[in-house]
């Protein structure tokens, strides 16, 4: 099938995008077509279980999902991962990824 690899290379893309607009103020974790953004504090280096993801600002990631979703259209429940499925093309990731963005600079 055909399905697979495409929704799995858009969400490496995402996670790749989404490492270099946020640098070390998140940790983008995931696999295959899924995505999370976890953004640090308290000196977090790494995520490696749900304890660690616990522990990383999860009022921070719920504002930048409710932005996503007031402000850009794109829509997440708010605190959890990123899931992309066949309807979603590389575009629908490019706008998360302006969006993510715009966050940042809003943020700042």
């Amino acid at each position: 099938g055909i399905i697979y690899p495409k929704i799995n290379s858009l969400g490496k893309f995402a996670r790749v995008e989404l490492g270099k607009i946020f640098g070390d103020k998140v940790i983008v974790t995931g696999h295959g077509s899924l995505f999370m953004t976890h953004f640090t504090k308290d000196g977090i280096t790494k995520i490696e279980n749900s304890a660690d993801a616990a522990k990383c600002d999860t009022t921070l990631l719920q504002k930048y999902h409710f932005k996503m979703i007031s402000h850009d259209g794109i829509f997440f429940l708010p605190g959890k991962l990123g899931a992309i499925s066949n309807a979603h093309n590389k575009d629908d990731i490019k706008k998360m990824i302006t969006a993510s963005e715009n966050f940042l600079q809003d943020k700042n």
